[in-house]
């Protein structure tokens, strides 16, 4: 599977705010939010998995009952040489 317009707004989303460790990271519901794209919860669970499983991203703190995500220096790069 390739990258697509969907993992791109994640990342997006995690570097412009800042989401760059455990503890600046930012909820699911919270990106979600952001991205105002009108996907399903499958849709950003998906995304969410690619993401880890290529290491672009990493699962932060718990806030609560939420996960947590923050992009990694590999994230950074690819959505850097993508854009």
């Amino acid at each position: 599977m390739t990258i697509n317009r969907t993992h791109l707004i994640l990342m997006t989303i995690l570097y412009k705010n800042k989401a760059t460790s455990a503890g600046t990271a930012i909820t699911t519901e919270e990106m979600k939010t952001y991205c105002n794209i009108g996907k399903s919860d499958s849709t950003f669970n998906r995304a969410f998995r690619f993401l880890q499983n290529e290491e672009y991203i990493n699962k932060g703190v718990k806030d609560g009952k939420f996960s947590t995500y923050y992009i990694t220096e590999t994230g950074t790069k690819k959505l850097l040489e993508v854009m």
